[in-house]
């Protein structure tokens, strides 16, 4: 089966390389360069800041992409990739910013009773777990198990393997719409490099262009509602070791790298597409990170960005065939959560174009009627 793949973020690479692997001949298209918007921003966390916040539907489909990480991680690696250095060194919710003890201690119980092992930890062993904390943390819960990996190594690796698989990738290629007919979809009409509308015919169509999806896919008629949602981040450099395991206070959170450099995130805006930085928004990540970390006060900044999430009202990405229109497969809006969710979500699109059955139930996740208007549940 020919297969065109509409996004090279997280979802279109990963699910790109699924495809190609079926034996499916697979051309990617990608407005920019793959990787390069909301995928690339993303912290990388493993773990879903809010779940109570969460349809059990996705808080089941998190945990079983989860389980599926490492084996992701080792089939890049394995196959010449760059490390995209998935550590589990564990996430820490402290109280502080914004965060008071008693909600530390709520939320500790909220994620027990979802699934996760979290355990209460008071101001002394948090000094012994993790040195150099705020004053205002006075307790924290703590997941052991936290991992976390690097988007823009992960997404470089898998380009790589996307490329050795033979996939197609075209970069600079902005789609204008998606065209059917009456068996279905039957290709995109896209501008290379800025010039001239031509059409791409395949007899499948991947539908992975984050915040954009929605736009596309009205051109068949369809109502995805997917919106985009801005998110800065700030980067920090500092020495390696300072610190450990994540800090998640909700919105906001700490993430460590292995070379000393400290991710400091991040917002969530309606700001349509616009994806500038703001220096109010910079100055927030600012603070929160030398409430919750004083050692980053006298970090450089080494950067700054900002990415568009592609946000759905009930937080439910869509993922799956589309019956109105044959051929057509969905795998967008997973708002915070695209870098967690890839593994199953390729694996998911994959088998519904193979024809086997998926490894979880899809229904949730298929294209279903929601309020356009409704304001998008930010936590």
């Amino acid at each position: 089966m020919d297969v065109l793949v509409v996004g090279g973020g997280i979802q279109g690479l990963a699910t790109a390389c699924a495809l190609a692997r079926d034996g499916h001949a697979v051309e990617l298209l990608e407005r920019e360069k793959t990787g390069s918007r909301a995928s690339w921003v993303a912290a990388g966390l493993l773990t879903p800041s809010t779940p109570w916040t969460y349809p059990r539907a996705l808080v089941d489909l998190a945990f079983t992409s989860e389980a599926r990480f490492a084996d992701f991680v080792a089939d890049l690696i394995d196959h010449g990739g760059p490390d995209p250095e998935l550590e589990d060194h564990g996430m820490l919710y402290p109280s502080g910013f914004g965060v008071t003890p008693e909600q530390v201690a709520d939320e500790t119980e909220i994620r027990r009773e979802l699934g996760y092992e979290v355990d209460l930890l008071d101001r002394a062993a948090l000094d012994a777990l993790q040195p150099g904390l705020g004053g205002r943390v006075t307790c924290a819960g703590w997941q052991a198990k936290g991992a976390r990996v690097r988007p823009p190594r992960l997404l470089a690796a898998l380009r790589r393997r996307a490329l050795a698989l033979d996939v197609v990738i075209h970069e600079n290629c902005a789609v204008t719409g998606l065209l059917g007919g009456p068996g279905g979809v039957r290709g995109v009409a896209a501008c290379r490099d800025g010039g001239r509308e031509q059409m791409l015919e395949g007899d499948a169509v991947v539908l992975a262009a984050g915040a954009w999806s929605g736009g596309l896919a009205r051109t068949l008629g369809v109502d995805v509602a997917v919106r985009p949602v801005r998110g800065q981040i700030l980067l920090l450099r500092g020495p390696p070791g300072l610190l450990g395991p994540t800090l998640n206070a909700g919105t906001n959170y700490l993430v460590p790298r292995p070379d000393g450099r400290i991710l400091v995130g991040s917002t969530m805006e309606e700001a349509g597409f616009d994806a500038t930085t703001t220096p109010d928004a910079l100055d927030r990540l600012r603070r929160v990170a030398r409430e919750l970390f004083p050692a980053t006060r006298d970090m450089p900044e080494e950067m700054a960005w900002a990415g568009l999430r592609p946000g759905t009202p009930d937080r439910m990405p869509y993922i799956g065939a589309v019956p109105e229109v044959p051929g057509l497969v969905l795998a967008t809006g997973h708002f915070r959560n695209g870098i967690l969710l890839a593994p199953i979500t390729a694996e998911c699109v994959a088998a519904v174009l193979a024809g086997r059955a998926p490894p979880v139930d899809l229904s949730p996740f298929a294209p279903r009627p929601v309020d356009p208007d409704a304001v998008l549940a930010m936590g």
